[in-house]
């Protein structure tokens, strides 16, 4: 499948529900709207089956937090035969107990949601004492196999990006055989507080620059174009993966992925809800298979890059004219 600007979806992320044991000042809830209906397993597979077919060969479980459904390890079992990998992001407090299970059900790696070690930090960003807990989560997961873990921190200025507490994060990294993922914060619309964006958003550029200038060896992530620098610290390595979407015309043209909500809707971007489309109607059509199949393709049309500079190509289609998501934003234009 492939979208008028030549970008190939063949990545799927999956909201399994919104309920989350954390209240994190920067979650954006993958941008999905409030609501309270969840998918069921039967459901899920059925979708990643069609996705599957059309191309989709990656998802990822997200949230909310994925570890509440008690249906978790049913999920993963259901839907990793017809994928090459499934893998999930958590804030790691259930981890400890679920970790080996989810290996065992087919599930093949996590990123797991770390924004401080610092116990105070970490209560002050998520409103839970629950770095230990995260902490417990993360080493079962590396004795379960679940790697390579990928420890999610948001760049958060003053607070989560200074020296102290990058050094300190790379450090356990090194101790548990972990990368470490350094996420711009997203102001999405409707679910972060503008203020808390304009007071802690941090742009990575520097970070890159100081990453690249230390690192032995430098590689790509084909998802975004992220760059990975890999560099010695203490004789051994560690590599840092940096995320940054904000205002970033390649990382948009560089991406594959496609999302479904947690109540059913498949959604072409983050950023916004624009060309919506609806899969709960189809599970009773009388072939969901071929119904949620055009479903797919229709999503795919609505796709655009959020934000396009100077080297964004063309569309090579018009719009389409049964109300998608609009012409792609210029560089710098805050919706």
């Amino acid at each position: 499948m492939r979208d008028r600007y030549g970008r190939e979806a063949t990545d799927l992320r999956i909201s399994l529900t919104q309920r989350c044991n954390l209240r994190c000042v920067f979650c954006h809830m993958e941008g999905q709207p409030a609501a309270t209906a969840e998918l069921t397993p039967t459901e899920i597979e059925t979708v990643v089956r069609v996705a599957s077919r059309l191309g989709v060969d990656r998802v990822k479980l997200t949230g909310g937090e994925p570890t509440l459904r008690t249906d978790l390890v049913e999920i993963v079992s259901r839907i990793s035969p017809h994928l090459s990998e499934v893998s999930m992001t958590t804030n790691g407090l259930r981890l400890e107990t679920l970790a080996r299970p989810l290996k065992e059900a087919g599930l093949a790696r996590v990123n797991v949601s770390l924004p401080s070690l610092e116990p105070s930090v970490y209560r002050e960003l998520t409103g839970v004492d629950g770095v230990g807990a995260a902490i417990r989560g993360i080493r079962a997961a590396a004795e379960a196999g679940l790697a390579p873990i990928k420890l999610n921190v948001v760049a958060l200025d003053g607070t989560t990006n200074t020296t102290e507490s990058v050094d300190r994060l790379l450090s356990f990294a090194q101790d548990v055989g972990a990368w470490v993922q350094v996420i711009e914060f997203e102001n999405v619309r409707g679910r972060v507080d503008p203020s808390v964006y304009r007071d802690l958003h941090s742009e990575l550029g520097k970070l890159s620059a100081s990453a690249a200038a230390r690192a032995f060896a430098t590689s790509t992530n084909r998802l975004h174009g992220r760059p990975r620098y890999t560099f010695y610290e203490h004789a051994r390595p560690v590599t840092v993966e940096v995320v940054q979407p904000v205002e970033n015309p390649e990382f948009c043209m560089a991406c594959s992925r496609l999302r479904l909500t947690s109540d059913g809707k498949l959604k072409g971007c983050l950023m916004t809800n624009n060309g919506l489309v609806d899969l709960k109607p189809l599970f009773s059509a009388e072939d969901p298979d071929a119904a949620i199949g055009d479903a797919f393709e229709r999503a795919v049309r609505y796709r655009r890059p959020f934000f396009v500079g100077p080297t964004t190509p063309a569309p090579d289609a018009p719009a389409p004219d049964e109300g998608g998501m609009g012409e792609p934003l210029p560089l710098f234009a805050h919706p």
